[in-house]
């Protein structure tokens, strides 16, 4: 083998070893029994900025909340923002604002740290909690992670409409993050 053919396949070979592939994974489901209300007034909760390895990720939250609340609006319900990220803040304030339900969003990853020439994964995670605010009562939740995506802000309406559909019951595909 010449040297050139060598210097190609390794060259190949290494290029290849660096490659990321984006996959998904998660869960989510309303409770047993219970319907989200038609048209219902939903109060969504202030969403923290991301961390990772290089730390907070300014911005982060406040994307996903947008997208969020642009699928959950696309569902025909209403959405109210809050300023609290806080569960018991949350469900006070979306019972003084006669909302049906509170949901609470958190990010549990936003890694931005790939580069074209490393091997290094970025990934984006969300966790969303919906509750009653009659009766204060978790009644559906979703857990959505995008790994090896080529860059988590790109995945934030791809990662906001898995989650709520993930959280509403409605299919979700198992396809790789189009991120």
């Amino acid at each position: 083998m010449s040297v050139a053919r060598l210097s190609s396949v390794v060259a190949l070979v290494v290029s290849c070893s660096a490659c990321i592939y984006a996959q998904q994974s998660g869960t989510g489901s309303l409770q047993t029994g219970y319907t989200v209300p038609t048209r219902a007034t939903i109060v969504l909760s202030a969403v923290p900025d991301g961390t990772g390895a290089d730390g907070v990720i300014v911005g982060s939250g406040e994307l996903v909340r947008s997208s969020l609340a642009t699928e959950l609006l696309k569902r025909g319900y209403q959405v109210l923002n809050s300023s609290t990220a806080e569960s018991t803040q949350l469900l006070e304030e979306a019972k003084s604002r006669n909302a049906d339900l509170a949901l609470s969003v958190h990010i549990t990853i936003w890694e931005d740290n790939a580069t074209s020439w490393s091997s290094k994964h970025d990934h984006a995670g969300i966790v969303l909690q919906l509750y009653d605010v009659t009766s204060q009562s978790l009644r559906g939740s979703s857990e959505r992670l995008a790994d090896g995506v080529s860059h988590p802000n790109q995945c934030a309406s791809w990662l906001a409409h898995t989650a709520v559909a993930a959280m509403l019951g409605e299919v979700v595909s198992d396809e790789e993050p189009p991120c």
